[in-house]
């Protein structure tokens, strides 16, 4: 469901959400694998047990190391800690236990050298806001939600933001808008609205000087091939600026080659409800995105690249394919 890298004393990991296996169901480990410096290829390093892990995020906190991971259910609940971890020089152990109602994701910001992670809960409609206080994570604020699935945070001129992806409302539906909040110093207040239908992902990213946010449209209640939507920073608030057609949404990922920026989505599924489907990346070029590449891939629900050598990799997430099958190969590119 989701992919996170990071390099730790100048080795490089790929980290994998898993959210259920063929075989042993929900009640699956999630992967961590580290690059073979001589061979170029990544091996599995760690397992680290999950039940339905849905994100996994690393962040680090002074000179240490952590992997924040959420347990969305195990087949019978989805009220379950879901769980952080800390580097120990050799490998991930457990640090501190978050509740959740259907987590799905963490976001790690700073504010003025304070640290905070934002955590989204699907079936308790919150996001809950924790903030770091000797030496772990204490609950700061909580947030309502419309079945949000992520958030992102960022700064513009020094004012930090936290904006949802909100996915259903009970009187909207799926027509649902996704909130802005802005730090007012001592909390978060709500600070505009944006239009989104059944988003599942959104990203900030900077161009030029400018900022934008790019939603993931996952769903319309009737279709999946919908448009998902950017929008831009007119300096006092944000503006429509750009529809681009997406086939269920599930995640973007901006990234920069030589000062260009890229965005790349993980599309999961069209209007024919198959997972076959083809990814895209497009480069940002002005006022418009430019389709650069497709991708083959089976119900992607995420997508991340990074920098090795020289050389930009990307890498998708494979969630399920047409026949039902969750054991599926996701695939590492190298762009040439």
């Amino acid at each position: 469901m989701a992919i996170e890298q990071f390099s730790i004393d100048g080795n490089l990991f790929l980290a994998y959400a898993n959210y259920k296996s063929d075989s042993d169901g929900y009640n699956t480990d999630s992967f961590i694998y580290k690059l073979n410096d001589s061979t170029g290829k990544f091996s599995l390093y760690q397992s680290i047990n999950t039940s339905a892990g849905r994100d996994v995020k690393h962040f680090t906190i002074g000179d240490k190391h952590y992997l924040a991971v959420n347990n969305r259910n195990n087949g019978v609940t989805s009220q379950l800690n879901s769980t952080i971890y800390q580097w120990n020089g050799h490998k991930f152990v457990f640090f501190q236990n978050i509740t959740t109602v259907g987590g799905t994701s963490f976001n790690f910001f700073e504010i003025s050298s304070e640290s905070f992670l934002a955590v989204t809960n699907t079936d308790l409609n919150n996001l809950i806001i924790y903030k770091w206080k000797s030496n772990h994570f204490e609950k700061f604020q909580e947030l309502e939600t419309e079945l949000s699935k992520a958030s992102t945070a960022f700064a513009i001129n020094n004012e930090t933001f936290i904006v949802f992806a909100n996915y259903k409302s009970a009187q909207e539906g799926y027509s649902v808008k996704s909130p802005v909040f802005k730090w007012s110093g001592r909390s978060f207040v709500e600070f505009q609205s944006l239009q989104t239908y059944g988003a599942w992902d959104v990203k900030s990213f900077k161009d030029n000087g400018d900022t934008f946010l790019a939603f993931a449209n996952q769903f319309s209640g009737s279709h999946f091939n919908i448009d998902s939507s950017i929008y831009k920073w007119d300096g006092s608030k944000f503006i429509s600026f750009h529809f681009i057609s997406t086939r269920g949404a599930r995640a973007w990922h901006p990234f920069i080659i030589c000062g260009q920026t890229f965005l790349g989505v993980a599309n999961s599924r069209d209007d024919s409800q198959k997972y076959s489907t083809h990814s895209v990346v497009y480069r940002f070029s002005g006022e418009q995105l430019i389709k650069y590449q497709e991708f083959s891939t089976q119900g992607a629900n995420d997508i991340m690249s990074f920098e090795y050598r020289g050389h930009t990799y990307l890498a998708t997430a494979n969630f399920i394919d047409n026949d039902g099958k969750r054991n599926l190969n996701s695939t590492l590119y190298k762009r040439t």
